[in-house]
């Protein structure tokens, strides 16, 4: 703030003290040393170096099209969304049942799988968090999707199944 108000033109204009100051703000080594404040030590010590060359962004590699990651992705997508809604009504109205039970426990795991797979996608990209980081989370969300479903098959198999699950907590 007082480096803008000593800079100013109407400062300046009042008395040739300020703008000798100002002035003499603008020539110190540590204000060249201030522009590089987000920059590596490197860069912060070498003034001469340009910004630019410091703030370049890294080459993102655009995947090429896949027609089996395109359009019938997509269908796909739409299909297991639309599922879901007569799945649940099948369960509301019927009750507990092993093969509704059984169709939720693989419909909504992998409708997870493909929103959160999106948003890793979308938000979490090779450009944004490196190949490594893309390649941890992607395998993460995987082992997490076959975890699930291995939990909703034991939970319908062994346990009193999801419908009864829903209903029970509901009532509670």
């Amino acid at each position: 703030m007082a480096l803008r108000l000593a800079a100013s033109p109407m400062a300046m204009s009042r008395s040739t003290a300020s703008f000798r100051l100002a002035s003499a703000i603008r020539a110190s080594p540590s204000l060249n040393a201030r522009v590089y404040f987000h920059a590596t030590r490197s860069a912060a010590s070498d003034a001469s170096s340009d910004v630019t060359e410091v703030y370049k962004a890294k080459p993102f590699k655009i995947p090429a099209p896949n027609q089996v990651h395109g359009s019938y992705h997509w269908d796909f997508e739409r299909i297991l969304s639309v599922s879901l809604i007569p799945l649940f009504a099948a369960s509301a109205f019927n009750g507990a049942h092993p093969i509704t039970d059984g169709l939720l426990g693989v419909v909504v795991p992998i409708h997870a799988h493909l929103g959160f797979d999106a948003m890793v996608t979308d938000y979490l990209h090779p450009g944004k968090v490196g190949n490594l980081g893309n390649k941890l989370i992607s395998w993460s969300l995987r082992g997490a999707t076959v975890l699930v479903l291995v939990g909703c098959y034991q939970f319908n198999t062994s346990d009193i199944g999801l419908t009864e699950l829903v209903k029970k907590s509901w009532q509670a």
